[in-house]
């Protein structure tokens, strides 16, 4: 009976023993799968941070400007200086100087002439690029003496410049109000005996000699 019970013992405690080898070797395998998944996870993660990185510019290494300085920047390149060659004919950014005498050098018109760079002209902006030798144009009406009634001497414009043989004619007009004034014109200087001339254009008192008579006006510019 003693045996029996021994045997039977011993066959409990077999089984109770490989029971526990089972739970064991179960245990450390779900342990194992669990650090690999991990592991695993890690690995994946650590590649998609490096994926989500991999088009960032790394930062300077230059040191930061001490505060309250601007950092230096390049000036943008200058632009070249406009060009402001003329041609000969009638030009709008010319006039007689605000300090030119308004003496009449036809009726009620002062007229001067010479070089583009003489003081007696006023250019907006500045003398432009010319030929040696051209001759500057430059007419005033307003603060000129006049005995003609009915015109306008603010309105007195140049209407257009032309060769006549020897002699170089300028066209002067009274412009109706809206229309824009010229005051200036380049040419060529007159040629032999030729004469700088005034011709008057729709009843324009311009065109005759400032101590009277009959037209044109004529004046020595060579």
């Amino acid at each position: 009976m003693t045996s029996q019970r021994s045997g039977t013992l011993g066959q409990e405690v077999g089984k109770s023993a490989l029971l526990g080898i089972a739970l064991t070797f179960l245990a450390g395998t779900v342990s194992g799968c669990r650090a690999h998944a991990s592991a695993k996870a890690q690995v994946n993660t650590s590649s998609e941070a490096d994926d989500d990185h991999k088009y960032e510019m790394p930062e300077s290494s230059q040191p930061s400007p001490p505060p309250g300085t601007r950092p230096l920047v390049a000036p943008p390149p200058s632009e070249p200086p406009a060009d402001r060659t003329y041609f000969l004919g009638v030009v709008h950014d010319l006039a007689l100087s605000a300090d030119a005498a308004r003496t009449p050098a036809c009726r009620c018109l002062a007229v001067a002439y010479g070089s583009p760079t003489d003081a007696k002209f006023a250019w907006h902006g500045g003398a432009p690029q010319l030929e040696p030798g051209t001759m500057a144009v430059a007419i005033a009406a307003d603060g000129v003496a006049c005995n003609a009634p009915g015109f306008a001497p603010r309105r007195a414009s140049i209407a257009g410049v032309e060769v006549s043989g020897d002699d170089v004619v300028v066209v002067v007009e009274n412009v109706r109000e809206g229309r824009p004034v010229v005051r200036g014109a380049l040419v060529v200087p007159p040629g032999g005996k030729g004469s700088l001339v005034i011709r008057a254009r729709r009843g324009a008192p311009y065109g005759t000699p400032a101590a009277g008579g009959s037209g044109p006006c004529r004046i020595a510019a060579n």
